[in-house]
């Protein structure tokens, strides 16, 4: 028969070894870093003596218009502005500063469209994404015209259509923000593209048939 004195220490001793097979280590969740998140705030545009405005000419749809007759005749043709693009190619200079994971071609920004000679402009109507990689959106695609031309017997008229195009440089400053640290990023570079399309020409040519 055990004594008291001997079942109070092998009790004593039995508790920690069950407490002990009992417990679990706790586990321990890794931290989790979310991914930044950047805004852009604002972007200028400005013209320097290295870029500027320059003037090329375009050539637009034409059409040739018949008259087999032996009257005069009167012929309308439709012309449009369909094969016209709005272009947009941006050029940083300040890109080894910036944050690894800021994603510049994931903002939408304006574009110039026309530069006035006090040095304002205007915004194209449709933004570009911040990118490298030249862009195009349809520039006339909306615009139509009829041309009305008097076609002499037995000959034909070519109609030949050409435009003024106005590619533009010019420099450019944006900010970007941290969302969550309210730091600020400077972007910094040129902008290229076609600033506006302007001065429509005609020529008519005749030929006998």
């Amino acid at each position: 028969m055990m004594k008291p004195s001997n079942f109070i220490f092998a009790l004593l001793v039995g508790i920690p070894a069950v407490l002990f097979s009992c417990s679990k280590p706790s586990k321990v969740e890794p931290d989790v870093t979310l991914p930044a998140e950047y805004e852009l705030r604002e972007i200028h545009y400005f013209k320097t003596d290295q870029v500027g405005l320059d003037t090329v000419m375009v050539k637009l749809n034409g059409s040739t218009l018949t008259n087999p007759g032996n009257v005069l005749m009167t012929q309308t043709f439709e012309s449009n502005y369909d094969d016209l693009q709005k272009t947009s190619r941006f050029e940083i200079s300040n890109l080894q500063t910036l944050p690894t994971d800021i994603k510049l071609e994931s903002f939408a920004v304006e574009v110039p469209e026309r530069w006035n000679i006090d040095g304002t402009y205007g915004y194209f109507s449709e933004k570009f994404m911040l990118s490298s990689s030249e862009q195009q959106k349809p520039y006339g695609a909306y615009k139509k015209e009829n041309i009305t031309v008097r076609v002499p017997a037995r000959s034909a008229v070519v109609v030949e259509r050409q435009i003024e195009a106005y590619p533009l440089g010019c420099s450019f400053r944006a900010v970007v923000v941290n969302k969550a640290t309210g730091q600020q990023y400077p972007v910094m570079g040129n902008w290229r593209g076609v600033s506006h399309y302007n001065n429509t020409s005609v020529t008519l040519t005749e030929r006998a048939l």
